[in-house]
């Protein structure tokens, strides 16, 4: 059985159809997650780094994906708290490997550590997040129709 992550990081993600990512290694409240850096967000041409922001969508995409994994029953979650650490920016096309865990769920919040490498190991970003489960919002999948998932109303997002 494949992680919840695969399913969320599909075709309807930003990110998934300009990159090949590969979640060996994934298991219930840890994603872990290999690929190349996406060179369409490069911020300075001279040094080929990227726009700081490829690091926390996909920071934010994979912690996503451990609170998911937590989940008995996959519903709706939402980022309600996010820091990233950028210690360096990414390079176009660098090889790129992440982890993110979640390490406790109270009530409907679960809170997450996620961290980017590069193929020696260095720190690229370090991140915390908070999230919150069991939101009224869409999900990817279901914006592209301009619905709430599985009621057939109109999204509020």
């Amino acid at each position: 059985m494949s992680h919840p992550i695969e399913v969320f990081f599909s075709s309807h993600h930003p990110l998934a159809g300009r990159i090949k990512a590969d979640f060996a290694g994934s298991s219930g409240t840890v994603v872990k997650v290999r690929l190349a850096a996406y060179d369409g967000l490069v911020q300075d041409a001279a040094a080929g780094t990227l726009h700081p922001a490829f690091a926390t969508i996909l920071l934010d995409s994979i912690m996503g994906g451990s609170v998911m994994g937590r989940l008995e029953k996959l519903v709706p979650i939402a980022t309600v708290g996010l820091t990233v650490n950028h210690l360096r920016s990414p390079l176009a096309a660098e090889a790129i490997h992440g982890e993110a865990v979640c390490v406790s769920v109270h009530n409907d919040l679960a809170y997450v550590n996620g961290t980017l490498w590069d193929a020696d190991g260095t720190p690229i970003a370090i991140a915390s997040g908070t999230f919150m489960i069991g939101t009224r919002g869409t999900s990817i999948r279901s914006r592209d129709k301009g619905q709430d998932e599985g009621n057939g109303k109109e999204s509020r997002i």
